[in-house]
């Protein structure tokens, strides 16, 4: 299975059209949070077009790819009316006994936090967003996956980021350039 994973998108089409590319070929695009609206604590992304972003990802949701997302701490309850589905607080995705949790991550604050919610999942993977910075280690046999974000960089330096999950190993990548800049190989016999 291969797996498209992004998250902080926060309106910006033009951020969502350079990651999209990366999508062919995925058969699952994973979202934590954060689709449309830039939050008050956020500067307006490069490209910030809500309504354009909608119909992007209604028009690719089980057209180009399968579309999982979850529900940020900015998304409001409307978006659940013009996205393809209600946003949940939190997804479980299974493939061939390799479970993946997926939330936006603002529910806890520290990575001991997050291992323990997930784990009460018998996760192998959390996926989750928020912080804008990518991450991607292991803590007591739980990988963590924060892609970063693609319109709203926050590392250092600020280059938009996301995440695909294929042939056993899990990358972050600089959409701007495919530069990778983490991997992980969980391998092939783990997923």
């Amino acid at each position: 299975m291969n797996i498209a994973v992004l998250s902080d998108s926060h309106g910006s089409l033009s951020a969502w059209e350079k990651a999209e590319k990366y999508f062919t070929g995925n058969d699952l695009v994973l979202h934590a949070g954060d689709i449309l609206y830039h939050g008050s604590r956020n500067p307006l992304p490069e490209g910030y077009d809500t309504s354009g972003l909608v119909s992007r990802i209604n028009e690719g949701t089980g057209e180009r790819y399968n579309f999982l997302a979850v529900q940020g701490n900015v998304d409001a309850a409307v978006d659940s009316l013009v996205l393809p589905y209600p946003l949940p607080r939190y997804a479980v995705y299974e493939n061939d006994g390799f479970r993946i949790v997926l939330y936006h991550g603002d529910q806890h604050e520290t990575l001991e936090e997050r291992v323990d919610f997930a784990k009460r999942f018998g996760a192998r993977l959390l996926v989750f967003g928020h912080t804008h910075h990518p991450l991607l280690e292991e803590r007591a046999g739980l990988i963590l996956l924060n892609p970063g974000s693609i319109s709203l960089p926050k590392q250092e330096p600020a280059v938009p980021t996301m995440a695909v999950i294929e042939g056993g190993e899990i990358r972050i990548f600089n959409i701007d350039n495919g530069e990778i800049l983490h991997s992980f190989f969980i391998g092939k016999r783990n997923y």
